[in-house]
């Protein structure tokens, strides 16, 4: 969580407490007392104005509901008159330091700032380095124009539909870094003395025993994607053919496992989808972006 995000919860958090300042104006000075007689507890309404008390009988239930209610939001507005002062103060402090934990932001020279930028406590640099490479087997054919993979994206990629360009051209010139088709196998155990290396030379994953990246069981989820910002990746699956029963019956036993393996839509993997009467719309992708990986 960066400072912006820390300011912008704090500046929320003030303005719900100023809300229930504004609300829990006590509506008297009348406040609810009790006590013990022979026993028994007592209701009185007691005036801190006159120091009056007047015995209440507990029949009376729209008196003592609305006293109680009086007495307990006088000491709510007490309170949150004082949490809003400290996060207040709190806030004043972060406005005026210049410091932050973006790499681009921090007064430090540009000549030390350039070799600062590819480190992994930066986001870019964790970015530039999951990019690189990641814990998942990557496919080997990334890159390259087949039969099936025929369009081409701006990011030099092969892929499958035009759909699937969109997506991939979306995230990249948004700058969110993407694998495509990755190989994935739930639960499986990498061994990391065999590295599979992409067509750039990089190594993109690795190998798991008795297992290659063209198993009948192998999932490829379209996008495996990454929010720099909180380090988190998702699996991005796009659905394109939504009026196709058999297309459909395919993808949910693929789902099936996916879920079965412990990940969650909407946590762990983000779904787009469309038929021939509903296409894909860039504005139901920035949404994506916007909420998931920014």
């Amino acid at each position: 969580m960066d400072k912006n995000e820390i300011i912008k919860i704090l500046t929320d958090t003030s303005s719900e407490l100023g809300e229930i300042i504004a609300l829990a104006g006590a509506r008297s000075d009348e406040v609810l007392q009790l006590k013990t007689m022979r026993g028994k507890t007592c209701f009185f309404s007691y005036s801190k104005k006159t120091g009056n008390q007047v015995y209440i009988r507990k029949t009376d239930k729209d008196q003592l509901t609305r006293l109680a209610t009086n007495q307990y939001e006088i000491k709510l507005k007490a309170a949150a008159e004082k949490e809003k002062f400290q996060i207040d103060r709190c806030l004043e402090t972060l406005s005026k330091d210049p410091e932050s934990s973006d790499v681009n932001k921090v007064k430090i020279p540009e000549q030390i700032k350039q070799h600062v930028m590819s480190s992994e406590l930066t986001k870019e640099g964790y970015a530039k380095k999951w990019q690189e490479g990641n814990s998942v087997v990557k496919k080997r054919r990334t890159h390259k124009q087949d039969d099936y993979h025929k369009f081409k994206t701006l990011r030099g990629d092969y892929v499958g539909s035009k759909s699937e360009v969109i997506i991939a051209d979306r995230l990249f010139v948004k700058g969110i870094p993407y694998h495509y088709e990755v190989a994935f196998t739930p639960d499986a155990i990498l061994d990391f003395s065999r590295p599979v290396y992409n067509d750039l030379g990089i190594i993109s994953g690795y190998e798991v025993l008795g297992f290659t990246p063209f198993d009948e069981d192998t999932l490829h989820p379209d996008f495996y994607v990454l929010n720099s910002r909180t380090r988190k990746a998702y699996f991005w699956e796009h659905l394109g053919m939504m009026d196709n029963p058999e297309y459909c019956w395919k993808n949910f036993n693929r789902f099936m496992r996916i879920l079965d393996a412990g990940y969650i839509i909407g946590e762990d993997l983000v779904v787009t989808h469309e038929d021939k009467k509903h296409p894909l719309m860039t504005e139901d992708i920035d949404r994506i972006i916007e909420k998931y990986l920014t």
